[in-house]
């Protein structure tokens, strides 16, 4: 049996277009998942944002450590190259002067996304979302038609076998 969809939860795609929008933007690329309720809040969809997140592996990554750090997808595959403190990504040779010794390092994560990137995340999670529900309606019209057929041929199967027996 298909499992349903995670979009058609009540509130979910709220859910998922929040996260998206304040992990994007977020300094830091990741943090412990449940910390990132600090910043968003309750989600309405789930018990914790660790379920939402593990439900859309689409968009969301979870660090297999005990806390579980989250960060969107998109941005763990940037490199380390952007500077909180100074609020930019480094050039090659500011970041050929940081080791992993230095403090700067520290310092260091994946860029913030732009706007563009979050509007486009924003209309896949959108599309995933109408898709889920065009879904479950094509599944809704079907299951009558598939107990219809499958009484009409249980019918004939008992039929044929009262008359041969």
């Amino acid at each position: 049996m298909a499992r349903r969809s995670p979009y058609l939860k009540d509130w979910r795609l709220a859910d998922v277009i929040a996260a998206l929008t304040v992990m994007g933007r977020y300094p830091y690329s990741s943090r412990p998942a449940e910390d990132w309720g600090d910043r968003l809040d309750t989600p309405r969809s789930a018990a914790t944002w660790r379920q939402v997140f593990d439900e859309h592996p689409e968009f969301f990554r979870v660090s297999n450590e005990v806390e579980g750090w989250a960060s969107l997808r998109l941005r763990h595959g940037f490199d380390r190259s952007y500077s909180v403190v100074r609020q930019r990504e480094l050039s090659f040779e500011e970041l050929s002067l940081v080791d992993s010794e230095n403090p700067a390092y520290k310092d260091l994560t994946r860029r913030p996304l732009t706007p563009e990137e979050l509007e486009s995340l924003t209309q896949i999670a959108i599309s995933l979302h109408t898709r889920a529900i065009a879904h479950e309606g094509e599944r809704r019209w079907l299951t009558p038609l598939l107990f219809a057929l499958l009484g009409t041929v249980l019918g004939v199967v008992l039929q044929a076998a009262l008359r041969g027996g």
